[in-house]
């Protein structure tokens, strides 16, 4: 296998501004082929929070280099879009920590969407693969166990390890199977467009933040949300890669009461497209929301992605 490639960014300029609401400037709205959505109230039921963008701004002019110099090797290494929708190129196993930070000044909307999409297409993947290597080993105990066998020691000490992970008070293997799954990446990639103005939002650009997920953890670093009303004390957890932020993610679909519809139906072989309407709650828009993830969905043909495999060849960007 050769070596691994490498890109260094790091001395590439980073541009960052505190109001969230600048990512409308560039008509990032527009990428949805729908009109905006009214501004969202706060969520009790889960973790998420949408970042309210009401406010229009005119931006700067800055050549945004930290993405140009990505697109650029993307295209080098034949990273190309078209051909991963069209499932002629598998997608390479890219290593890369955090989007470009200047891509909100990128005003080619067609570079912009692919650069974000092939950004986090391969971590999704990756993602889905570790989630799917704990799936093979649980099925292969359930097998053994189906079998006639007792679990080793072993064997059971992964397994209530497991269930915790998957909050679980009991090792049910049933009810694991149910939660330890991938989620599609159409589904993935639709929420994370929706979620972060196209990977331009201020929660992403400080702390890779693509689900806006709220915490009120001390353990967890976080971003104060600039219109957290007074008295609320929750911060938007931040990550320190976007890696890590659709690991979370893919967790909280994965345990959340809230999307347990979302298990149930992707247990069935429910498709990314069809398991948008299991999310109703994630937003207080409701089926407005599940119309919007489809409109993304239909716009960029994302469900072909949904077959997408990861290429044995390597990747990695440094930023």
């Amino acid at each position: 296998m050769p070596g691994p490639n490498f890109i260094d960014l790091s001395e590439r300029p980073r541009f960052a501004f505190s109001a969230a609401a600048l990512g409308c400037a560039l008509g990032l709205v527009s990428l949805l082929v729908v009109a905006p959505p009214a501004p969202l109230a706060k969520l009790t039921v889960i973790e998420e929070v949408r970042e309210v963008r009401t406010a229009r701004a005119v931006l700067p002019h800055v050549e945004p280099e930290e993405s140009l110099a990505l697109a650029a090797r993307f295209d080098a290494e034949g990273y190309d879009w078209e051909e991963v929708i069209s499932g002629r190129l598998e997608v390479p196993s890219l290593v890369l920590k955090t989007l470009p930070k200047d891509l909100i000044h990128l005003q080619n909307v067609d570079l912009k969407k692919s650069l974000f999409f092939r950004t986090l297409l391969p971590l999704v993947l990756q993602v889905n693969a570790d989630v799917e290597a704990d799936r093979d080993r649980l099925l292969a105990l359930k097998s053994r166990v189906d079998a006639g066998q007792a679990p080793s020691r072993r064997d059971q000490a992964w397994l209530d390890g497991l269930a915790r992970d998957y909050k679980l008070d009991s090792p049910d293997v049933e009810e694991l199977l149910r939660r330890v799954d991938g989620v599609p990446p159409s589904l993935v990639l639709a929420q994370a467009a929706e979620e972060s103005g196209w990977g331009t939002s201020r929660f992403v650009r400080e702390g890779n933040a693509l689900f806006g997920q709220w915490t009120w953890d001390e353990g967890h670093r976080g971003i104060v949300p600039s219109e957290r009303e007074a008295g609320e004390s929750h911060k938007i957890r931040a990550f320190s890669s976007v890696k890590g932020a659709i690991s979370a993610y893919v967790r909280n679909l994965n345990t959340h009461p809230a999307y347990e519809r979302f298990r149930l139906q992707r247990a069935l072989g429910a498709s990314g497209y069809d398991l948008t309407a299991t999310l109703d709650k994630y937003s207080e828009r409701g089926t407005k929301y599940v119309e919007t993830l489809r409109t993304i969905m239909q716009g960029n043909r994302l469900s072909a992605l949904d077959q997408a495999r990861l290429s044995r060849e390597v990747l990695v960007v440094r930023r």
